[in-house]
């Protein structure tokens, strides 16, 4: 997690993405710390919903105005700031 206001939750993720593929996408607007798609447990599919963390707010206020509303796939991306008061929510 970095710190407050650099981290992203992303939503529209392309199925086939993964972690790697997630940072891959976001990287070119900062220094990513992680990348977290979330999976379902019992069947191991996307929920095609995850989470990006960068090192400054910068970074993510960057890739906000860039990624956002970007089509990958089939799905257009939206892309926000995490709120950092409901930490752990989505887990």
């Amino acid at each position: 997690m970095g710190p407050p206001g650099a981290n992203l939750f992303i939503y529209h993720i392309p199925q086939e993405f993964g972690d790697d593929e997630l940072a891959n996408a976001f990287q070119r607007f900062g220094r990513v710390l992680s990348a977290k798609v979330f999976v379902d447990k019992a069947t191991g599919a996307s929920k095609c919903f995850g989470f990006v963390s960068y090192d400054s707010p910068d970074a993510a206020q960057s890739a906000i105005n860039t990624m956002n509303g970007v089509q990958l796939g089939s799905k257009k991306l939206k892309v926000q700031l995490k709120r950092d008061n409901k930490q752990n929510k989505h887990y």
